[in-house]
């Protein structure tokens, strides 16, 4: 972001152009019906095609997929598309044809414009240890006179994610990363996914999703590599349905899987498949009732942390937010250990990835601020389901959703967010953006601070999540534990039958 700069949440019920960006490598190394699940999964906007290999992105996908394929640069159509009621426009800068710019009507008239460009790339200096965006100026010349505001420039030669501002021919430029970068070195190259949704809202705010294509197919199942992966496909099992649908006697007879694995492999793609919480151990969850907490950082090597959300009463309880006052304070960690004080009594505290994260960070974040604290904090009952989950004697759930992360499983269960265009580094970024503006501030008064019930909201949204999942283990683990076990070598149908209702 340009100095002085500052992070924009994007509206609160804004829709946003949703972008696709897939490289030509990833859409030629992944198997039809993997892309195909990518595809149904994102229900992006447009498709955005970048290198490596960008022309075998429009040839793979011609059948694939019912909007169009947008790759700048290349002269061939369709160089601009329509989102939703035809107000919203993505179009390619320059044209290849000889105008200044394909589009489908006035962008004046638009209410919102997405320019697509491969003119715009990163110079990374590494001796000044300073980055630069090329092609500034003519790719300036090239747009219309006319943009409405909050219009954002997308090029397919930064690396998806990556955003900045860039003053050209008198304008200032909000620039998105929607691809990959040829820079090596510096904050603009980092980790580049083959496959990336960017969601793009009205007032110029962004949000980008990194994906990995493998996550859609065989080798997104528990324990399935691409050796596993290419036996099931020999034997003819080529998708995650056709997986969940296998007899576990006829996987475990195949080379490398055995029963153990097989009986795995089948609860995660049942899991995926039917959107549910599959039991696979005997372990229960704490018989108390839990307190969920999530907490919000300034990244994720963190020296703050700035909320804790905690949640009491299950997914539809009580929501309290304890929030940092002022940048540098830390009685709102205080009143939070109070108020632990005074109702855990030895009620699990439940986070996310809690052993690896949140517990590690608080703990940190207790003993250098509140030590008073310390003994409270040392004799609480910690868990984390995930690791329950996936860890635990051997794993206890196989678990819906894509990925482990809390949105994607609590997304499978069918929860949905109160909140839209967030995640965790847009939430990090704009605390970081006020924190930065208030130490600089001779008076710091005069710092207007973010949208504070927002980013609320946003850890709410988190917890109640956390909630969705637990309850969800819950029921699974219970219903194993009334008999309900499945056998990892039976054939019959009965036992899933039973098993769906667990969910």
């Amino acid at each position: 972001m340009a100095e002085g700069s500052r992070s924009v949440l994007p509206p609160p019920d804004a829709d946003p152009v949703r972008l696709l960006s897939l490289t030509g490598r990833a859409v030629g190394d992944t198997p039809g019906p993997s892309m195909r699940r990518l595809l149904s999964a994102t229900a992006p906007d447009a498709v955005v095609g970048v290198g490596p290999q960008t022309p075998v992105v429009r040839a793979g996908l011609t059948r694939d997929v019912d909007v169009d394929v947008l790759i700048p640069g290349t002269g061939r159509p369709p160089h601009a598309t329509t989102v939703g009621d035809g107000s919203r426009h993505v179009m390619s800068v320059p044209s290849t044809t000889g105008r200044p710019v394909d589009r489908p009507a006035d962008p004046a008239d638009a209410k919102q414009v997405v320019c697509l460009t491969d003119r715009l790339t990163l110079n990374v200096d590494p001796y000044r240890r300073t980055t630069a965006v090329d092609g500034l100026s003519a790719y300036a010349e090239a747009l219309p006179p006319e943009l409405p505001d909050g219009t954002v420039h997308c090029s397919t030669r930064l690396r998806a994610g990556f955003r900045t501002t860039a003053t050209a021919d008198g304008r200032t430029l909000s620039l998105v990363g929607v691809g990959r970068t040829e820079a090596t070195l510096g904050v603009g190259a980092g980790d580049q996914p083959d496959a990336a949704v960017v969601e793009l809202y009205p007032n110029g705010a962004a949000d980008t999703t990194a994906l990995s294509p493998d996550d859609f197919g065989l080798t997104g199942l528990d324990g399935v590599g691409e050796t596993r992966a290419e036996t099931l496909r020999r034997a003819g099992y080529r998708t995650v349905e056709a997986v969940a649908d296998a007899p576990p006697r006829e996987l475990a007879t195949l080379d490398g899987i055995g029963s153990t694995v097989a009986s795995r492999i089948r609860a995660a793609a049942t899991a995926q498949t039917e959107n549910r919480v599959v039991p696979t151990g005997d372990d229960s969850l704490p018989n108390r009732e839990p307190i969920f907490v999530d907490i919000e950082t300034d990244g994720l090597e963190p020296s703050v942390v700035w909320l804790v959300g905690v949640l009491t009463g299950g997914s539809e309880g009580r929501y309290m937010p304890f929030t940092e006052g002022a940048p540098g304070t830390t009685d709102h960690l205080e009143a939070f250990l109070a108020w632990l004080d005074a109702n855990a009594g030895g009620r699990p505290l439940v986070a996310w990835n809690g052993y690896r994260f949140d517990f590690p960070v608080l703990e940190t974040q207790i003993r250098r601020h509140h030590p008073e604290y310390a003994d409270l904090w040392e004799g609480l009952y910690t868990f984390d389901p995930l690791w329950w989950a996936r860890r635990q004697n051997g794993g206890n759930a196989a678990l819906p959703g894509r990925t482990d992360t809390l949105e994607a499983v609590a997304e499978g269960l069918g929860w949905t967010p109160a909140t839209t265009g967030l995640d965790g580094a847009t939430v990090a970024a704009v605390y970081n953006d006020y924190r930065r503006a208030f130490e600089a501030a001779a008076d710091p008064a005069t710092v207007d601070g973010p949208d504070w019930r927002r980013l609320e909201a946003y850890c709410e949204d988190d917890v109640r999540a956390l909630a969705v999942i637990y309850e969800a283990l819950d029921d699974a683990a219970r219903g194993l534990s009334d008999g309900h076990r499945p056998d990892p070598t039976g054939d019959e149908a009965g036992t899933q039958g039973a098993l769906s209702d667990f969910s």
